[in-house]
């Protein structure tokens, strides 16, 4: 929430600084569309009267929805809302929850990471690391990786918390109020730091395999300069990485070497959806754009929700699904671009969307979570 009014505010920063005299652009209107895909709204609960200060971040598995509130109470509930424990710790939890291998892990905002068995509550470990944690922890069920607002990534052991390695980044003089989160793939997590670049390392050790610039700035002011990744990059099959940046660049970097394959000009703090060799971006204007994940060839582009303030884009089966500033979510054909379905089931703008299942839950800026079918 922080993090998305920063970019509000900074974009105002950047336009007025560049000129006073433009007509002020305002959200696209929605157009008619000729409904294919089909909402049903299951449930809806309360969760959050104040945000914290990271990134909100819910977890699930098969049979729970796992939540929690700033003042630190933390609570499993069943897929139809219904609440299974509730555990109430004496601290305040910086950024959202990670479920891995039957735990769940936060971070407070005094720099503790915990521990907790999810199916008791219960707390396992709880061990503190330096800087302040803006976005969720992640854990491949040997160690967990949590990066902190100093660039640095830490790595605990997964079973007692104890201290395993970090590694610190170098650190922008200037950079947006929030984190990339660690993405683990087979021995290896990779990571996008403040400055621009992705690290890929092993994980077991923490030895550096590469760290290479997704995004070269050519800013004259440190503003310009700002080239923060905070989406979390994504690994696939075909043995690329794609990160994106703000004010910056999508690239696709060859995973072995940590040679860039290709680089696209443009901005963005949303999560990167790939899928069978397509790579799908919801940019900083609110244009979606589906690039050839090979050779970064744009192969479509939407701009029908120009400047709607769009949440991070969820796959569900051969859809996008994006939610708005006003409430609404879409959902998108990933094969052309083509929306094809719409349902308001908020009045406030949507935070957060995840697939889980069959179903879809939403999140929204006044702290409410919604559960809803897609038919």
């Amino acid at each position: 929430m922080l993090k998305k009014l920063s970019i509000i505010l900074l974009s105002v920063l950047i336009i007025s600084c560049q000129s006073d005299s433009k007509e002020e652009e305002k959200p696209a209107e929605l157009n008619n569309i000729e409904s294919k895909v089909f909402f049903e709204k299951s449930w809806s609960k309360k969760i959050f009267n104040d945000f914290p200060l990271g990134d909100v971040d819910l977890a699930f598995n098969e049979n729970n929805v796992f939540v929690f509130t700033k003042q630190g109470d933390v609570s499993a509930l069943d897929l139809n809302g219904n609440k299974i424990w509730k555990k109430s710790f004496n601290t305040e939890i910086s950024s959202g929850l990670e479920y891995g291998f039957e735990s769940i892990f936060f971070a407070t905002e005094n720099g503790k990471i915990i521990s907790l068995d999810a199916k008791s509550g219960e707390k396992i470990w709880e061990s503190k690391i330096k800087g302040e944690v803006l976005s969720s922890p992640s854990t491949n069920g040997l160690i967990v990786a949590v990066q902190s607002s100093n660039g640095k990534i830490t790595a605990l052991d997964f079973n007692n918390g104890n201290f395993k390695w970090e590694y610190q980044s170098t650190v922008s003089p200037l950079s947006l109020r929030g984190t990339s989160k660690p993405v683990f793939d087979k021995k290896f997590i990779y990571v996008g730091f403040g400055n621009g670049n992705l690290v890929k390392i092993e994980s077991r050790t923490g030895v550096v395999q590469w760290e290479v610039p997704v995004t070269i700035s050519e800013g004259v002011s440190e503003i310009e300069r700002m080239i923060d990744i905070d989406a979390m990059p994504v690994i696939s099959a075909n043995g690329l990485a794609y990160a994106v940046s703000f004010q910056g660049d999508l690239s696709a970097i060859e995973i072995a070497q940590g040679r860039t394959i290709w680089r696209r000009s443009t901005s963005s703090i949303n999560d990167i959806i790939h899928a069978k060799n397509r790579t799908y971006i919801v940019d900083s204007k609110d244009f979606i754009n589906c690039y050839d994940g090979i050779r970064g060839d744009t192969l479509w582009s939407v701009n029908d929700f120009m400047l709607r303030k769009l949440s991070s884009p969820k796959r569900f089966k051969n859809h996008m699904i994006v939610g708005d500033f006003e409430g609404y979510l879409h959902a998108i054909n990933l094969n052309s671009g083509e929306i094809e379905g719409r349902i308001k089931p908020s009045n406030q703008a949507i935070y957060k969307i995840y697939a889980i299942n069959e179903s879809l839950y939403i999140l929204d800026e006044s702290g409410k979570i919604s559960a809803l079918k897609i038919k």
